[in-house]
């Protein structure tokens, strides 16, 4: 029997993960049992036999078998505990035992971290003839990928004593530089004209019409983190000091993590990074008319997410937001509309707006369960039905993986924005064939809103990240240097047309002060950029290049960025061409723009 569509409960279901919410039980013996269950894994693999050597024979490779589908079931298990205390955390954000919920696994998470480390080393030094021998042995094919990269790993790190050294310290030095910004930031208190907010309820006023209400904003935002600029600035100065010195030691530059969590070459980042400088002076064009449209000589900082266009909208039920994504994704791929009814029907959505939820948005897989679950907060707006349909191909991309092992399904975050930025394009194209030109003008606005900060925000911070390390290897990063280097970067990278640029940015962007993900920024400029290349592909080839998309997702774990492009849309990611006509069509939107501005100017 077929669940009801569309759905009218705005909540998730997460009973089939673990049943009782915050109180459940069986999370509980999960949290209790999985340590032991790591310690286990760390006593054994230091028994294996020797991987690739002479003596290796049927029973000593029936030994590494057991033990990496052990070690997966463990990393799945741990990943839906993980998911489960996030979604949690962020349903009930104001309720303290749920918040407490994804503390409780730090001695999970840093057992998890030895683990990886003590499989590293054990494939340290090995020659290439004898690993491959391993690979190459029967019933190691799921975990090729994963072997490899290990083993690259493992050659890169120092003496075993010392990587085992540097998990211990960085869960209480490296890792605590992060919550320490974490909890300072999550304090922070904003007062605008005389009223008090936390940092994420200032945001949305950001996007007032009222420009008088998006300067005060601003000003308060400002004045709250430089109330915390001196620790912020410490805490981003002890992290990359311990980011450099521990790649110094392993012989690495800045770069050489990021680059191989993300699977892709430096070559490519870098022309990628190119090819997004040379639009600079478009998108300076689509800044220049946003301020005629705001009636201004010059945008300021605060007014880079104003409204422009219609205000009047017509607010969107969530029955109709589902119905309307389905519709508009079925013309595109009957397949991929037919799991989104499923996964809405199934409540795996969570979209409520109430108050104690926590901000933004995400989909989040569970490994172990197959399922997944999306977490936002819909408002009935337009912008309110992308996202959804943004997170709904996250979902998909996760669902065409979930019968493959997980050693094949860790996608990186250069890919894993392929299906969901696809799904959300086909919503939008939809809304802005249906919308007035009032309407219109404010969908463009979006649209070119997404290009800025994918090739002017974002690519200011990478190269800023990149200045801090260069300026850390030099001296101190204290508060009053980040700003200048802020201010000067972020004012290049939009042309020189936005006023009073926030010199602070470095305080207020966490992505920053992440410690688990390096360069938290140039995979969604790359995502956004191959996900674009893949629709016109698409709109070239016509439905038969729809299963090849489901193809490329299914390898998006198991293949490197320049394999996964090469196999499937010809392409050279070291070739400027395919980055610049990935950006193509931005030029037609601007020009799109610049008319209607024009015409209301004139009106």
């Amino acid at each position: 029997m077929s669940k009801p569509f569309p759905v009218q409960e705005p909540t998730w279901s997460l009973e089939s993960i673990f049943e009782g919410g915050v109180k459940s039980e069986s999370f509980d013996r999960e949290v209790q049992e999985l340590p032991g269950v790591l310690q286990g894994l760390l006593g054994r693999v230091t028994e294996l036999p020797e991987p690739g050597g002479p003596e290796v024979g049927a029973a000593e490779l029936e030994q590494w078998r057991s033990f990496l589908a052990d070690h997966f079931v463990a990393i799945e298990r741990v990943g839906d505990c993980g998911a489960f205390a996030r979604g949690q955390g962020a349903a009930f954000a104001d309720d303290p035992e749920a918040a407490r919920m994804i503390s409780r696994l730090e001695e999970t998470f840093t057992l998890m971290s030895r683990l990886r480390v003590a499989c590293q080393l054990r494939f340290r030094g090995l020659s290439e003839e004898r690993f491959q021998l391993f690979l190459d042995a029967p019933g190691f094919e799921e975990w090729g990928r994963w072997l490899k990269d290990l083993r690259r790993d493992g050659d890169q790190s120092l003496a075993p004593e010392q990587e085992a050294l540097v998990v211990d310290l960085a869960r209480d030095g490296f890792h605590a530089w992060w919550n320490l910004y974490t909890r300072v930031s999550g304090e922070l208190k904003v007062d605008v004209d005389g009223e008090e907010y936390s940092v994420g309820q200032t945001a949305p006023l950001l996007e007032s019409p009222d420009r008088k209400r998006r300067e005060a904003a601003h000003r308060g935002l400002q004045k709250a983190w430089g109330s915390i600029a001196t620790v912020c600035a410490a805490a981003l100065n002890s992290k990359v000091g311990f980011e450099q010195t521990l790649y110094r030691r392993r012989g690495q530059d800045c770069l050489t993590r990021a680059l191989q969590l993300n699977r892709v070459e430096e070559e490519s980042v870098e022309t990628m990074m190119g090819v997004a400088r040379e639009f600079r002076p478009l998108l300076q064009r689509y800044l220049e008319a946003k301020a005629r449209a705001l009636g201004l000589e010059q945008l300021s900082w605060w007014d880079l997410r104003a409204p422009i266009g219609s205000t009047e909208e017509e607010k969107v039920s969530y029955s109709e937001a589902q119905q309307f994504i389905v519709d508009q994704v079925e013309e595109f791929s009957p397949k991929m509309a037919e799991f989104f009814r499923f996964a809405l029907a199934s409540r795996w959505v969570e979209v409520e707006d109430r108050p104690g939820k926590a901000q933004g948005g995400f989909c989040s897989g569970f490994p172990k369960s197959r399922e997944f679950r999306i977490f936002m907060t819909f408002g009935g707006t337009t912008s309110g039905v992308t996202t959804l349909a943004h997170e709904l191909g996250h979902g998909y991309h996760f669902w065409v993986m979930r019968k493959m092992s997980r050693a094949q399904t860790q996608v990186p975050m250069t890919l894993a924005e392929t299906a969901s930025t696809l799904a959300e394009a086909l919503v939008e194209q939809a809304a802005l064939r249906e919308a007035t030109e009032a309407r219109e003008l404010g969908l463009l606005d979006d649209r070119l809103g997404r290009a800025l900060a994918f090739l002017g925000n974002l690519p200011g911070r990478y190269e800023l990240e990149k200045e801090l390390h260069r300026v850390r290897g030099e001296g101190v990063l204290d508060k009053e240097l980040l700003t200048e280097l802020t201010a000067k970067i972020f004012d290049e990278a939009y042309g020189g047309v936005v006023s009073d640029v926030d010199g602070l940015y470095w305080a207020s962007k966490l992505h920053f002060y992440l410690t688990r993900y390096p360069f938290y920024n140039f995979p969604y400029t790359f995502g956004y950029l191959f996900s674009r290349a893949v629709m016109a592909r698409a709109e070239e080839e016509g439905p038969g290049f729809v299963d090849r998309i489901d193809e490329l997702l299914m390898h998006s774990g198991r293949l490197s960025c320049e394999e996964v492009a090469e196999r499937f849309l010809d392409a050279d990611l070291g070739d400027p061409s395919f980055w610049r006509a990935a950006a193509g069509g931005l030029e037609a939107d601007v020009e799109r723009y610049e008319a209607l501005v024009e015409k209301t100017e004139s009106q």
